[in-house]
């Protein structure tokens, strides 16, 4: 795979970050950027968790930017079952309006 297919992440930070976590002492962080295939095929709950840990909880080598977000956006919204996906795509939007945490909350 390459940068690409993780939304223009370098597999260099990727690998990184794994190796950083591999001997962190400190909180664990997300490793894993989920790729386009991810984002076009996972289902909703796995993509909303997925895609929560990838804005809000990783390690710093592989933090998503706001362009990195809207990317995702259009491949959410190339999804036949958009529909189900809005509380992801608002997830993503809020985090590209304010390039913070993605704020969502669980219920």
């Amino acid at each position: 795979m390459n940068a690409y297919q993780f939304f223009g992440i370098p597999l260099d930070n990727i690998r990184a970050a794994e190796a950083h976590q591999a001997t962190a002492c400190l909180k664990p962080r997300n490793v894993r950027v989920p790729t386009r295939s991810d984002v076009a095929t996972m289902s909703p709950l796995q993509l909303r968790d997925v895609l929560h840990d990838w804005m809000d909880d990783s390690a710093i080598e592989i933090i998503p930017s706001r362009m990195q977000m809207i990317e995702v956006l259009g491949v959410l919204c190339s999804r036949p079952d958009f529909g189900d996906l809005q509380e992801v795509a608002q997830m993503c939007t809020n985090y590209v309006l304010s390039n913070r945490r993605s704020t969502l909350h669980f219920i």
